[in-house]
């Protein structure tokens, strides 16, 4: 049996990388699950937490690749929460940062992985703008209207005003090592839900992120970040 190939489109570079990516991790993937016998438990453990990232990478990329993303289902907040800390787990215990959280509950109608990779991103941000021995601090809560709070504290210096104007701009960054893109994704996330993204910093006391999202969806919408008043004397 004979098959002729017909012209195919051709495949982007962006396309190119990502199934190389993909590649990549397979292998990542499949040395992980050799060498696991081998660990102890605590490391066992470990593995297991970098096993999820990877698999978690792998499924960005096939929604990179077929542009079909993460598909909006009905999400059990504490679930939630739960998979996202478990997954900063370690870089948290690295920075000797306690992550404390008081988890509301709820439900949510949402795209889980989007909202994995918003909080991800600004809970990660607020461990590393929290000194050692210290803690982040994580509270959420329903409205009496149903809606999702999230509130996400760090115990660092606050940011100045000029940091916190500029927050959220991709690209834009005060943080060594840092992209500025973090912040913009969850930005962009948060607003595709119908929800708000909101920053408050004082020079001092460090700074507070809050996130608001409609049970159900709703209507897009952003607050910018709120600029801490020049007469504060804590400025």
């Amino acid at each position: 049996m004979t098959a002729s190939i017909r012209p195919a489109a051709p495949v982007s570079d962006s396309a190119a990388r990502a199934h190389e990516q993909k590649n990549c991790l397979s292998i990542i993937l499949a040395v992980a699950s050799l060498v696991t016998p081998e660990l102890s438990d605590g490391s066992r453990e470990r593995m297991e937490r970098l096993r999820a990232a990877a698999h978690r990478i792998r499924d960005l990329l096939n929604a990179d690749l077929d542009e079909s993303g993460d598909g909006v289902r009905d999400i059990d907040v504490e679930r939630l929460l739960d998979a996202v800390c478990e997954s900063l787990r370690d870089r948290a215990e690295a920075a000797k940062v306690d992550l404390v959280v008081d988890c509301g509950g709820g439900r949510l109608s949402a795209s889980e992985g989007e909202l994995r990779e918003a909080l991800f991103n600004l809970i990660s941000n607020a461990v590393e703008a929290t000194p050692a021995h210290r803690s982040v601090y994580i509270h959420t809560e329903v409205t009496a209207g149903g809606e999702q709070v999230f509130r996400i504290h760090d115990s660092g210096a606050g940011m100045r005003r000029e940091v916190l104007a500029q927050i959220g701009v991709p690209h834009r960054t005060f943080r060594r090592g840092g992209s500025g893109l973090g912040v913009a994704l969850a930005r962009a996330i948060v607003n595709r839900h119908g929800g708000t993204l909101r920053f408050d910093s004082v020079r001092g006391r460090g700074t507070t992120v809050t996130i608001r999202l409609p049970q159900q969806g709703g209507s897009p919408g952003v607050d910018r970040p709120k600029r801490p008043d020049p007469d504060d004397p804590a400025l």
